[in-house]
């Protein structure tokens, strides 16, 4: 190890450091994922929020908000716009976005830019999914900004096609992008899938609670998975890492 160690606090830029769950009932939504999850739920880098008014007003469900990391948040922020990105929320008061924002991405998904100051997430989020009409130009996008790797491309028939990705050229498979979105009733977003040791007995769990938890699928690389909604209709996976990855 060299001298210069960087804290498990200390975000690296270009991806995601910590996600928060916009919810229509946050007492409500904070006692569901500790109690699927665990009292540790909850931290620096999992957050929660009441969603926003207008937002709730129109009929948006909670969903859960990924923050990328990046070392200025301007540059990228204006790339977003000008691939045709739209800004949700208003701009601050002193026209500065500097302290982050967040935004409809140009296939359709939410996502936030926020400094790399944030601190980055411990691993919690097992794989991370873009949803979105074209698996290609969505990862081709978010690569030009971020320097993202592909990995693989994968066609799994009803399952879409996937183009896996790296957050660098020297780092393990963490998230696909997927063409789903072509599918009827289907939206474009970020899936976030939280890693379980036991994905039945935590299918068994989100039903228990209230949630919703579709039919488990099992990936190319041997990892099982399922979509779920919580009892407010925010949408999140879950993830079982294949035996032989453990």
């Amino acid at each position: 190890m060299g001298a210069r160690r960087v804290s498990a606090l200390t975000a690296i830029s270009n991806r995601f450091c910590r996600y928060e769950l916009r919810s229509t009932d946050v007492d409500t939504a904070r006692e569901f994922y500790a109690a699927l999850f665990g009292d540790g739920f909850w931290g620096a880098d999992l957050d929660i929020a009441q969603l926003p008014a207008a937002a709730a007003a129109r009929g948006v469900p909670g969903y859960w908000l990924g923050h990328l990391a990046v070392d200025d948040v301007v540059p990228p922020l204006y790339r977003f716009l000008d691939a045709g990105a739209t800004r949700l929320g208003a701009p601050p008061a002193d026209g500065r976005d500097s302290a982050g924002v967040v935004l409809r991405d140009p296939f359709g998904a939410i996502v936030a830019l926020t400094p790399a100051s944030a601190p980055t997430a411990k691993r919690r989020i097992a794989w991370h999914l873009h949803v979105s009409r074209d698996e290609e130009r969505a990862f081709g996008f978010y690569q030009g900004v971020l320097g993202w790797t592909a990995l693989d491309r994968q066609d799994l028939g009803e399952r879409g096609r996937h183009v896996t990705f790296a957050w660098d050229s020297t780092g393990r498979a963490v998230g696909s992008a997927c063409d789903m979105a072509s599918r009827p009733h289907v939206h474009p977003q970020w899936l976030y899938f939280f890693a379980t040791p036991d994905l039945d007995a935590s299918i068994a769990r989100v039903r228990e609670l209230g949630g919703l938890a579709l039919r488990p699928t099992t990936t190319a690389d041997g990892h099982r998975v399922v979509a779920c909604d919580d009892p407010q209709g925010a949408a999140f996976g879950l993830y079982e890492r294949g035996r032989a990855s453990v």
